[in-house]
């Protein structure tokens, strides 16, 4: 298994799970995830160590609408970088290894 399929086989199918340690604009958080939405950021290390989850290891996590930060409520649909470096999309809580972002595009377009 390649690192970012290894990364994805650890978020559970009932959608409720952490990414861990993910840079955001403010720093380094701890994100829930749950029901297909934001839930909740906290100062990385602070999410239960034992709950279902992803250490993104200092991987950027940002909205996929952009320009704004990372927020409790919004939608979890995010540009995600995985432990292995690649960027994927995640669309409601849900993250596509297929489609990886384009190099230099935040916004996953061709331009």
């Amino acid at each position: 298994m390649n690192a970012p399929t290894c990364c994805l086989a650890r978020i559970p199918a009932n959608g409720k799970f952490w990414l861990r340690n993910a840079r955001v604009a403010d720093g380094l958080r701890d994100i829930r995830i749950e029901d297909g939405r934001v839930r909740a950021l906290l100062a990385a290390g602070e999410s239960p160590c034992c709950a279902p989850g992803l250490d993104l290891d200092g991987g950027a996590v940002r909205p996929m609408a952009g320009g704004g930060p990372v927020a409790a409520g919004d939608p979890a649909d995010l540009w995600v970088t995985l432990c292995g470096g690649r960027t994927v999309p995640m669309r409601a809580g849900r993250l596509d290894e297929n489609r990886s972002q384009k190099a230099g595009h935040l916004d996953g377009s061709d331009r």
